[in-house]
């Protein structure tokens, strides 16, 4: 065959070449030496290598920077590149197979693999040879064939599309290369004698050949020189690819496990760029590892949240992020805080001279508040964030026109930095979380598309279906890793027993769970089943109108499914404040009464109005004293007489009574009105001698609690109104009696109502030492009971205090922890804190078997869709009733398992898992694991596969963690849950179900068209018109209409309309609507253009993108092959 002499892949292809070559010289010989190698390269001329004699190949390494040239190469070079080269290599099952080929072919004894590691080797040579195996005589294996000595290496593309430049050396040679007269031409010049005639073709073929045997000689014997200076590589190289994950090797279910988080956080681990050296800011570890990943979330995203669990210390994180900020970048910086943390919040800036300017969130709700004073701020903390979480609150709308003017840049002319701290993300619903989210995105619900998620709106909609109660963040996991630090006091304990601040070890007390019975049904004395049955019967009609509508009027399906929800809810109210206290059901029963009555005489008269429009009307009436004793009665005269009910009630929309069944409504109001009369009858007569509840409390204060300072919580005002009246109150002589027989203890209460100034020196009174009070102690300004609402469970530091006692049954277990957080913070001297808990020893059964089953009518309507969350937040979740038993029954663990799943589910704990790995050696070996690995395991419910790809696009590289569900066919991608699925002991035996790895190639290409179509999804979104509120658009299009008017100013209406393209907060909403109802009113366009126009200037155009995603990953299409895997994992049940 004709071997052309310069082989370039351009003009000839060497892959080609070799083919051809190869076919003819089966059970002969070839030697190769090249500086890298790859399984491609061998697929190329498999079918050839596989038929011959000998081969024996020579790796080597060229140094892959300047800096390595001369020196002596690491053996692993090659190794590492060679590995590389299989990671990168799609997982396909004809890849596969070849490796396969490839390890067989290896293990022959006529192939031999040697590395050259005593110098870089950078040559390149193909040594054919004609000798046979079996065959002894020496000068056999010196039958020279064929040489190619160039640049291409033994890869695909050094064979087939690199422009490379090899030669050939031939001893072989064809007719044409013979005669050859060019070739006799170009040296024609070397001598003036012609060549004789007498030369034969023969002759002349046997001269050239035996240029090219000299040339093959000389290689040979090189080539010999190397293969002695190298040492046998085969056996590790049949170990690289047996390793890969196209290989036998079997890895275990924990080390695929540690590779998946190893590779996920592996940017965490390595630590932030370190801050600035001085510091006055001194935290525990764990608070400093807080601070380094807040940078980088602020870095990323402009925001931040710390939602910490209480006591940890958030308000120091924050201050040494604004320790960054306002004083070593002397950057503006605003803290808003709740009122009642106002000081502090001076005192602490003050004490590490950090500028920055303190203002109330009541400030804040003020209408007047001037907004754009503080317009220009740089950075913006929130305290106590959750306070944000209604978006149409006058203090949300200020914060969101503070973040958002100046075209939400600060003064540095960079998009505003904005940190939330908070302990309660959420309340009542995931939308909490949302809102807050909303004053770092500025309303554009396109901010965290980066990670994957395209509208945050839709993200959270999505979410709320899904939510768990457990752990209500669980739906919302890959955003929450995306921009919140979360941890709880449980994790903080395990993963750093030996925090220190200044020197001083962190203390983490224990705390211990009492429960204390009293008899509910003494109390309630013969009126107990009566009582419990009323609420029961009641029929409570103003809350259900649609209940009673006529036959063949139109019922509101969704309107009819919320109001029989809260009739639920309301009667799980009475029956909640029924355990809480005799007065909390008192005030309850008298009230119900009144709206009932008053309700009653409005349809007499022949009106009908919605019970919430009542209910608005009724704030306005002076409420008579709650110690009255007297029958409650219609306020209906009231209602009538009093200027501002009247003026209320005049322009509700009422209802249209001929629509309902008026005798039916009649009665039911007649049943509740006799139902709740009897029980208020009773109810009334019951003083505090015979309510068992409160002597129990008072026996336990003057027993197990005397001398101790005791905080008390109630969920309700009026209860902890009541204790205090009868246990602390001056003017009542039986409290006075009560605490002069204590030694003089003196009480307090707080709830809602009391002022700023008046929380401040409560808290200050009864937490002296924790306040920067320590004078206070011993003396007549320090308080030994307090008693309060969870008005008190926010921001306060009260670990003075080492006994906590919970009046009343927990319906939210996540109270319990809040509560306990008030007195367990860092600071405390405690050894053991003691939590108590009251639980009525007789008639609790019947009670929770009641609410139980309203809550549980309650999620069958919302689980047809038919509730929002003004209604849920009142729900009682169904796994409260199984927790409130354990506590009942002093179950220790309850509290640190509440936290661990209180607000949001966090990665911690699966990072210290990892950490703990790492610290024990474990990090070698997840360096030397290569991608691709795979195992399996058994957990119960499951049949699927996990995959992990790493997608490297542009400047990015993006985590994709999917999981294919065999049982449903569908892909899920939350990391919490997915984590979950494969996480293991170390000893977990490796289980691969074989049906289901038969199906891994398939899964495979499901999986990957998932993340390939959402990528394309959310790359349409960024070049889609972003979301806008209808009133937006409804404004632009009147705009356009008048587009014509003599009035109009065209460039003014068109940069208008281009303003009302881009998102807008509520608050901005809020001003676009006022002029637009302005137009309605006047019929002025260009009355509304200037309008639009001021608002232009205050919150300028646009939203600004987030500071360091400027390169958009999703501007750059990503592609199959830009999908590494990482690792997988087989799940069976």
């Amino acid at each position: 065959m004709y071997v052309p002499y310069v082989i370039d892949n351009q003009t000839h292809r060497l892959s080609d070449i070799l083919i051809a070559i190869l076919q003819g010289h089966v059970g002969r010989s070839l030697d190769i030496a090249t500086a890298y190698f790859t399984v491609g390269g061998f697929g190329l001329l498999r079918p050839g290598l596989e038929k011959l004699g000998n081969f024996r190949m020579i790796l080597g390494a060229e140094p892959t920077t300047g800096e390595q040239v001369g020196l002596r190469p690491d053996g692993g070079v090659i190794k590492g590149l060679i590995q590389r080269d299989l990671e990168l290599l799609p997982f396909e099952e004809k890849t596969l197979r070849l490796v396969e080929d490839l390890i067989a072919y290896l293990q022959r004894g006529s192939v031999q693999v040697r590395l050259h590691d005593k110098g870089f080797l950078h040559a390149k040579c193909w040594l054919f040879y004609s000798d046979r195996p079996g065959q002894q005589m020496l000068f056999d294996r010196f039958r020279p064939i064929l040489a190619i000595v160039g640049s291409s290496n033994f890869t695909a593309p050094g064979l087939t599309s690199n422009r490379e430049l090899n030669l050939a050396h031939k001893v072989l040679l064809d007719p044409a290369e013979v005669e050859d007269k060019e070739a006799g031409w170009a040296v024609s010049w070397l001598s003036d004698t012609k060549p004789s005639p007498n030369i034969t073709p023969e002759n002349r073929q046997l001269l050239k050949s035996e240029v090219g045997a000299r040339a093959i000689i000389d290689l040979e014997s090189w080539y010999e020189r190397q293969w002695a200076d190298s040492r046998d590589f085969k056996a590790e190289l049949i170990d690289l690819l047996d390793a890969s994950k196209f290989g036998t090797k079997e890895y275990t279910p924990y080390q695929v496990y540690m590779k998946a988080l190893y590779e996920y956080f592996k940017d965490d681990l390595g630590g932030a760029e370190p801050g600035p050296t001085r510091s006055a800011v001194e935290l525990a570890q764990f608070q400093e590892d807080a601070v380094k990943k807040a940078r980088r979330i602020l870095a990323r995203y402009d925001g931040v949240m710390i939602a910490d669990s209480v006591g940890l210390g958030k308000t120091w994180i924050g201050k040494k992020l604004l320790e960054d900020y306002a004083y070593h970048l002397r950057q503006k910086a605003v803290v808003i805080c709740p009122a009642s943390l106002r000081l502090m919040w001076q005192k602490e800036l003050a004490d590490a001279t950090i500028p920055a300017t303190v203002l109330s969130q009541e400030e804040l709700g003020r209408e007047e508040f001037d907004a754009l004073a503080w317009a220009d701020a740089d950075v913006v903390l929130v305290d106590e964030s959750h306070n944000f979480r209604n978006p149409n609150a006058q203090r949300s709308a200020n914060l969101q026109y503070l973040l958002k003017a100046n075209g939400g840049h600060g003064k540095n002319g960079a998009r505003k930095k904005v940190i939330l701290l908070t302990a309660t993300p959420v309340n009542n619903d995931l939308f909490d979380l949302y809102s807050q989210f909303s004053l770092i995105t500025q309303g554009d619900r396109s901010y965290f598309s980066t990670a994957g998620i395209g509208d945050l709106y839709r993200y959270f909609l999505n979410a709320r279906r899904e939510a768990h109660r457990n752990a209500p963040g669980l739906a919302v996991f890959n955003i929450l890793e995306e921009i919140v630090i979360r941890r709880t006091r449980y994790f903080i304990r395990k993963a750093y027993p030996e925090a220190t601040i200044a020197g001083k070890r962190v203390h983490f007390p224990s705390r211990k769970l009492k429960t204390v019975e009293y008899n509910l049904e003494a109390t309630y004395a013969g009126i107990y089943d009566e009582i419990v049955g009323g609420i029961e019967s009641l029929q409570l009609a103003p809350y259900n109108l649609e209940g009673y509508k006529k036959a063949g009027v139109e019922v509101d399906e969704f309107e009819a499914g919320r109001e029989q929800a809260l009739v639920g809810i309301f009667k799980s109210r009475y029956l909640k404040r029924f355990e809480s206290s005799v007065e909390a059901f008192r005030i309850s029963v008298r009230r119900a009464l009144a709206f009932l009555k008053t309700f009653e005489s409005y349809i007499l008269d022949g009106k009908l109005l919605a019970s919430s429009d009542f209910h608005k009307a009724l704030r306005y009436l002076e409420r008579e004293t709650e110690e009255d004793d007297a029958m409650p009665q219609s306020l209906a005269d009231q209602l009538d007489e009093n200027e501002d009910a009247r003026r209320v009630l005049s322009v509700m929309p009422t209802v249209d009574p001929s629509l309902y069944d008026l005798r039916k409504l009649h009665a039911a109001l007649d049943h509740d009105v006799r139902t709740l009369s009897a029980i208020w009858d009773k109810v009334g007569r019951i003083d505090s001698p015979h309510d068992t509840k409160l002597q129990r409390l008072k026996d336990m204060l003057a027993h197990d609690l005397k001398g101790r300072k005791v905080l008390v919580f109630s969920y309700y005002k009026d209860t902890a109104r009541y204790l205090y009246r009868h246990i602390g109150h001056p003017d009542n002589p039986e409290a006075v009696q009560f605490c002069r027989a204590l030694g003089g203890i003196k009480v307090r209460r707080m709830d809602s109502d009391a002022d700023p100034d008046e929380r401040l020196r409560i808290v200050q009174g009864f937490a002296p030492k924790a306040n920067n009070k320590p004078e206070w102690a011993g003396t007549d300004k320090e308080i030994d009971l307090l008693i309060s609402t969870d008005v008190l469970s926010e921001g306060q530091n009260l670990q003075d205090c080492g006994y906590l006692l919970n009046y009343d049954l927990h319906w939210n277990p996540t109270r319990m922890v809040q509560r306990a957080g008030r007195i367990d913070r860092i600071g405390t001297d405690f050894e053991v804190l003691h939590v108590y808990n009251m639980f009525p020893d007789e008639g609790l059964e019947r009670l929770l078997k009641l609410v139980e089953s309203l809550t549980r009518k309650i999620a069958d309507i919302d689980r047809l869709g038919m509730l929002d969350a003004s209604v849920l937040g009142e729900e009682v979740h169904p796994q409260t009733f199984n927790t409130l038993k354990r506590i009942r029954g002093e179950d220790q663990s309850v509290i640190e398992e509440e936290e661990q799943f209180t607000e949001l589910v966090s990665s911690e704990g699966l990072q210290q898992q990892l950490r703990a790995f790492l610290d024990a050696g474990g990090r070698e070996t997840l360096d030397i694991l290569p991608d691709g690995i795979h195992s399996g395991l058994r957990r119960p419910g499951a049949r699927g596969v996990f995959f992990y790809f790493r997608g490297v696009n542009g400047n990015q590289n993006s985590n994709f963690w999917k999981y294919y569900d065999l049982k449903v066919n569908q892909v899920l991608d939350n990391r919490y849950v997915l984590a979950n699925l494969i996480a293991c002991a170390p000893d977990t035996p490796r289980a691969v179900d074989n049906q289901i790895i038969k199906l891994v190639f398939d899964l495979q290409e499901k999986v990957i068209a998932n993340v390939l179509q959402s990528h394309e999804e959310l790359a349409a979104l960024q070049v889609a018109p972003q979301a806008i509120d209808p009133l937006q658009q409804t404004v632009a299009t009147v705009i356009q209409n008048q587009m014509n008017n003599p009035n109009v100013h065209r460039k003014r209406a068109i940069a208008a309309m281009e303003f009302l393209t881009a998102p807008m907060l509520p608050v901005q909403l809020r001003e676009l609507r006022k002029l637009y109802k302005g137009l309605q009113r006047d019929a002025n366009v260009a009355s509304l253009i200037a309008g639009i126009e001021r608002m232009q200037n205050t919150f300028g155009s646009g939203s600004a993108p987030p500071a360091t995603v400027t390169d958009n990953a999703y501007a750059i299409k990503l592609r199959r092959e830009d999908l590494r895997l990482v690792c997988f994992d087989v799940l069976s049940d």
